[in-house]
């Protein structure tokens, strides 16, 4: 699935196979694993302390693209009840995991016939040149804003950018912008309801963008 590129770019790609199949068994022993320990820390004692952890990890793994759950929430609540640095390295962790499902789904469908043909497409040749002038930094950065920004990890998907330099970019930008969050929750102790708030507030840009995208892609006949 990966797109062939010029000598210049494919240094950046992953050249291993790009297995869909291998990352949903993976996930799948992740989730019951990390769901077990879940069960243990609320009724054993000695793993009490680890449950807004686990709890934090499950969730921010599972908010993806194609489940576009709000983070913000679970993070201001979760440094409200423990340690702010460890709360933002499991949710830039879980935040990871989550951005996988979006590469692996991605690079499957731009492997269709139907959707691969994008990829001859002028504006999508020159987003990807766009691109590859400073992958890592546009990922990392994409990550590290507010906004979703999906068209960063549909071009390092598409393209077969490196898994790991993917990953890692995640990390780089998504953990000091969840340590602000995380810091400002343990500083604030905010209420549940004003939590309350932070999350209907996420959903509601998130909808409004949702619609925006709608009404661009009639407009533009599709496309």
């Amino acid at each position: 699935n990966v797109m062939n590129g010029s000598p210049e770019t494919t240094a950046i790609r992953d050249t291993r196979d790009i297995s869909a199949r291998r990352w949903i068994v993976t996930f799948a022993v992740f989730l019951v694993v990390a769901g077990a320990l879940y069960l243990l820390s609320r009724e054993v004692d000695s793993f009490a302390p680890f449950e807004i952890m686990l709890l934090l990890l499950l969730y921010t793994s599972v908010a993806c693209t194609f489940l576009p759950l709000p983070t913000a929430w679970i993070v201001l609540w979760g440094a409200r009840e423990t340690d702010p640095l460890g709360v933002a390295l499991i949710a830039a962790a879980g935040t990871c995991m989550a951005n996988l499902h979006d590469y692996y789904i991605l690079n499957y469908l731009f492997g269709l016939d139907r959707i691969g043909k994008v990829k001859k497409k002028r504006f999508y040749l020159s987003a990807v040149k766009w691109f590859e002038r400073a992958p890592f930094l546009t990922l990392a950065i994409a990550s590290f804003v507010p906004i979703p920004i999906d068209i960063v990890r549909i071009l390092a998907a598409s393209t077969g950018y490196s898994r790991v330099k993917y990953t890692l970019a995640t990390f780089a930008g998504r953990f000091p912008r969840y340590l602000l969050l995380a810091w400002l929750g343990y500083e604030m102790k905010l209420s549940n309801k004003a939590i309350f708030y932070v999350f209907i507030a996420t959903v509601l840009i998130g909808a409004i963008k949702g619609i925006s995208k709608l009404v661009e892609k009639r407009r533009s006949g599709g496309e």
